[in-house]
């Protein structure tokens, strides 16, 4: 009698949700700041959060917080927010645009006047830029 063969069973990894989303891998940008088109809109973010470094900037400098006082706010640990201040530091003029831009467009959509004429949005759209 022939003995019964037994074949191993083959082991498929899964991507790693923290470095692939849908094919794409997150870049790293600086130590413990990550950046993906998915998420975000490709924001710097705090690795395996979706927590923007714009976010940890404003709460320093708006709220004046420190660094321990934001982790306990955000429920992060105290060296993830140390890595946005530093990446905060190293790129404040850039970070610093981008949330001027976003007050921007947050403030066009909020004077928007919605439902009698969609075209008087999409000319101030046109006009601002």
């Amino acid at each position: 009698m022939a003995e019964k063969r037994v074949e191993k069973e083959i082991e498929r990894q899964k991507p790693d949700i923290k470095e692939h989303i849908d094919g794409v891998k997150f870049h790293k940008l600086a130590k413990g700041i990550t950046t993906h088109p998915l998420v975000r809109s490709g924001r710097p973010c705090i690795v395996g959060t979706t927590i923007m470094v714009t976010t940890i900037a404003s709460l320093h400098n708006h709220h004046n917080m420190d660094a321990q006082q934001i982790a306990d706010h955000l429920w992060l640990e105290l060296e993830m927010v140390q890595d946005a201040l530093n990446y905060y530091a190293d790129h404040k003029q850039y970070i610093d645009v981008c949330n001027q831009i976003s007050k921007i467009n947050g403030r066009q959509f909020a004077e928007a006047q919605y439902g009698s004429n969609p075209d008087s949005i999409l000319y101030r759209r046109k006009s601002v830029t």
